[in-house]
């Protein structure tokens, strides 16, 4: 409650200052929200329906703020009607105790525009508590099936999710985990480690053809020169890439990164090679394959998705190494964020492995009459 009386009275919207500030008109000083676009009639219809029902906050929804970036084209949207709602992966399945997978939520509307709109969902999990639901992150909590309810607007779909080995330790691989870091830091390309003489001394295979011939050079071609299982830390594998000690290449990611922590949670594991029948990843899949995004500034997250040959799946987005085809349309970072520019096309590509696949991004003003 403040001086003007209170924000929120549950029950009762004539008394709640909220529902009075969402209504004054744009102009005004006092209107709610300030900054960002102000609540079309059907988000206002949801708050009173939810005040006059008791304001009750249910049990497992997450909400999360909006960037000014994913702000972009929202005011406009907000005006269209979606014809259609997508959820990226359309089935969650988790496996081990280190699982997880990240949804991605896609507007699309009748001018064939797609937005992503996954800041703007609420996540709600119904079912048996298998899993734990952190913004949009999932990751495992005990054995079984339940399901992801995701909500935009007046659209609602139902994401099936299957929990597998929740309390199963799953060992850093050199090839599923220590080979992409490798390939995500460019440490073996052909202008670093990758060339047909190595760099400084040091030698990978180019893109990684050649895992078990890495792993000799890493492991036991100068001995613990490379590697120092005693202290992993203190190992040049890890020193290296992150400065530590002067590296040619420069500083390739930081310390207590994901990338530092793989490197150093398989050394402190000895270092071992794998075996020979580990799971081999037989498809690789990035999500939405294809978007027409509307204005400069606008966002959308892509996932990519891997398959194994023992019938598991994994979101395998921080492992990826992507790149756009053309960065003045659609650029796109580390973590598989496409951030529109000027109008045209692009082909965005995900590589991991010898997989390399792709999604079509078309990038047009805002307001383009037709």
């Amino acid at each position: 409650s403040g001086e003007s009386g209170a924000a929120l009275v549950a029950g009762d919207t004539s008394k709640s200052l909220l529902v009075e500030r969402i209504n004054l008109p744009d102009a005004d000083e006092d209107v709610m929200p300030p900054k960002s676009p102000h609540l079309t009639s059907a988000e206002k219809e949801i708050l009173n329906r939810w005040i006059k029902t008791g304001a009750n906050w249910p049990k497992g929804v997450t909400l999360s703020s909006l960037t000014p970036k994913q702000l972009v084209g929202r005011k406009t949207a907000d005006k269209k009607p979606i014809v259609e709602l997508a959820v990226y992966p359309p089935q969650v399945n988790l496996e081990t105790k280190k699982d997880f997978h990240k949804v991605v939520v896609v507007a699309k509307y009748a001018d064939d525009v797609t937005r992503d709109v996954t800041s703007e969902s609420s996540f709600t999990l119904s079912g048996p508590k298998v899993a734990s639901l952190t913004g949009q992150t999932l990751k495992p909590l005990t054995d079984g099936n339940a399901t992801l309810v995701v909500t935009h607007r007046d659209k609602r779909i139902e994401v099936p999710l299957r929990v597998k080995g929740a309390s199963a330790p799953r060992p850093v691989s050199f090839r599923l985990d220590v080979m992409p870091v490798f390939m995500r830091a460019g440490c073996n390309t052909g202008s670093c480690h990758g060339s047909a003489r190595g760099q400084d001394g040091f030698m990978l295979s180019l893109f990684g053809y050649d895992p078990a011939g890495d792993h000799f050079r890493i492991t036991r071609e100068l001995g613990t020169r490379r590697v120092n299982l005693a202290i992993p830390e203190a190992s040049m594998l890890v020193e290296k890439p992150t400065e530590a000690v002067p590296h040619t290449g420069g500083k390739l990611f930081e310390k207590e990164s994901e990338n530092w922590l793989t490197l150093v949670q398989w050394l402190r594991d000895g270092a071992p090679n794998d075996p020979k029948d580990i799971a081999k990843p037989i498809s690789v899949e990035i999500l939405p394959k294809n978007g027409l995004m509307e204005g400069a500034g606008a966002t959308q997250r892509m996932t990519v998705i891997a398959r194994y040959s023992d019938g598991t799946d994994r979101d395998i987005t921080p492992l990826t190494v992507f790149q756009s085809n053309n960065e003045l349309s659609a650029a796109i970072d580390e973590h598989g964020l496409v951030t529109a520019g000027k109008r045209a096309e692009a082909l965005i590509t995900a590589r991991l492995n010898v997989f390399t696949v792709g999604a079509q991004i078309v990038v047009i003003p805002d307001n383009l009459k037709y």
